[in-house]
C-alpha cells in the first residue's frame, strides 16, 4: 500500500473510532455500533492486503 493510500486509511479509521467515542460519551448506543459495519470493512480491506502482500 502506498503512503497517501495508507494515510487516508488512517484518517478515515480514527475518524470513525472518534466519532463513536464521541456517541458513546453522548449516551447514543445506536449511533455508535452504527460504526462497527466501516471498521469490519477496514479490517478485511487490511487484513486482504496483508495476505496478498
Amino acid at each position: 500500500m502506498n503512503k497517501p493510500a495508507a494515510f487516508i486509511m488512517l484518517c478515515f479509521t480514527l475518524f470513525v473510532v472518534g466519532f463513536a467515542t464521541w456517541q458513546f460519551y453522548l449516551g447514543n448506543l445506536a449511533g455508535a455500533m452504527s460504526t462497527l459495519p466501516f471498521l469490519a470493512i477496514v479490517y478485511l480491506f487490511m487484513v486482504n492486503r496483508r495476505t496478498k502482500g
